[in-house]
C-alpha cells in the first residue's frame, strides 16, 4: 500500500510526501544519518558508505539503519512504496556492480547522488536483487518516487529490464499496478470536476443538482487505483499553499483524503493494513514532518548545521505512541 505525491508552493517551497500503508509494524520514527554513514550490505557483508546525510522514517534492523523515505542534505528526496507482482529483480549479484536488497536501495540513492540528473547516470550500475536476506526475509516488491531541488519526479521501478527511471508528469505514485498503467487509467474519469454540475431539463421536468454532484464519480476506496485517481485530482485542484507552512498543512489534508484507519482493511485474514504514519519532507527548508497513526501531533526535525557538522553517529528522534493534546484550559 501508500501513496505518495511532490508538491510546490507559490515560494517555491518543494516537498515529498507520502502515508506508510503496512500492516508489518515498522516502528519507524524520524532518524537522522550523519555524512558517511557505515552500512552492513546484506548480500555480501560487506561495509558501504552513504556519503551524504539523511534525514527519514527509520528504524535499527540488524547492524542498519534502514529508512523506507528521506531526504538528503542537497534536496534530493524519495520514498519507497510497495509494488506487489509487479517488482523483477536481478536473480543474481552483477560483477562490478552495486548490489543491494530493496529495502537498502535507499541508503544508496540518497546518500550517493545529489539530484535526480546524476541518479539518472549513476543507476545504470545499481541491481536490485532476489534475496531472502531483507528485513523481513524475502525481499520486498518496491519502487520508488524521487524529487530534487528543482521540483521535477520521476519514480523509479524494476520491471525486469533493470532500474527504469521515468518522469511522473502527475507528481503521484501508489502501489500496483505500474504508473504508466494508472497513468492511462485517468482517462476513465475526466468527467470528474470540482464544480456543481447545473440543471438538466427532462422532458418538462427540471432536475436540481445534489451538492457535490461534480465528485459523484470520484473513487471512494483505498485501493491502489482510488488513491491514485483521489490524489491526482485533489492535488489538482485544491488552493495552492502560498508558503512552506501552508503547504505542509496542504498536504496533510490531502493524505488525509487516502489515509486508512486500522481494522478496515486485511489481506487473507491476517493483520490489517494501516496508514503507519504520514511523512511530509520539505526538500527546500531540509524540514521533516512526521505525523504516527497513535499520536496526531506533527512532530518536525530541521536538517540543522549542528546536525551536519557535529552528530557523526545516526540519531533517533522518538516520538510520542500516545496522542497529545493542547489543552486550552
Amino acid at each position: 500500500m501508500c501513496t505518495s505525491l511532490s508538491y510546490e508552493a507559490l515560494d517555491g517551497s518543494k516537498f515529498l510526501a507520502r502515508t506508510m500503508d503496512f500492516s508489518f509494524v515498522l516502528n519507524g520514527n524520524p532518524t537522522f544519518l550523519p555524512r558517511n554513514y557505515k552500512w552492513i550490505n546484506s548480500l555480501d557483508g560487506k561495509t558501504e558508505t552513504a556519503k551524504y546525510a539523511i534525514i527519514g522514517t527509520g528504524a535499527k534492523y540488524g547492524n542498519n539503519y534502514m529508512v523506507a523515505d528521506g531526504f538528503n542534505e542537497y534536496g534530493l528526496a524519495t520514498a519507497e512504496l510497495y509494488f506487489a507482482n509487479e517488482a523483477v529483480y536481478d536473480q543474481a549479484p552483477v560483477d562490478g556492480a552495486v548490489n543491494v536488497v530493496g529495502e537498502e536501495f535507499i541508503l544508496w540513492l540518497l546518500g550517493n547522488n545529489k539530484s535526480i540528473d546524476e541518479v539518472r547516470e549513476n543507476i545504470k550500475n545499481v541491481h536490485i536483487v532476489e534475496s531472502d536476506k531483507g528485513v523481513m526475509g524475502k525481499n520486498q516488491p518496491l519502487h520508488w518516487i524521487l524529487t530534487d531541488a528543482t521540483g521535477k519526479t520521476f519514480v523509479i521501478e524494476p520491471r525486469g529490464n533493470g532500474l527504469v527511471l521515468e518522469e511522473d508528469p502527475v507528481n503521484v505514485m501508489t502501489n500496483t499496478p505500474d504508473l504508466d498503467w494508472h497513468i492511462t487509467n485517468l482517462s476513465n474519469y475526466l468527467g470528474i470536476q470540482k464544480e456543481t454540475f447545473n440543471s438538466k431539463m427532462y422532458g418538462t421536468k427540471e432536475v436540481i443538482p445534489l451538492g457535490f454532484n461534480g465528485l459523484a464519480r470520484q473513487p471512494g476506496g483505498y485501493s491502489a487505483v482510488d488513491r491514485f485517481i483521489r490524489t491526482v485530482f485533489n492535488r489538482q485542484n485544491m488552493s495552492q499553499a502560498k508558503d512552506s507552512t501552508e503547504a505542509v498543512n496542504t498536504i496533510l489534508h490531502m493524505l488525509d483524503g487516502v489515509t486508512i484507519p486500522y481494522g478496515i482493511n486485511t489481506r487473507d485474514g491476517g493483520d490489517p493494513d494501516f496508514t503507519q504514519y504520514q511523512m511530509v519532507m520539505d526538500v527546500t527548508n531540509k524540514a521533516a514532518y512526521f505525523v504516527p497513526y497513535a499520536n496526531r501531533t506533527v512532530f518536525k526535525v530541521t536538517m540543522t548545521d549542528e546536525l551536519l557538522e557535529k552528530q557523526t553517529e545516526p540519531k533517533e528522534f522518538v516520538v510520542g505512541a500516545t496522542q497529545e493534546f493542547s489543552a486550552l484550559n
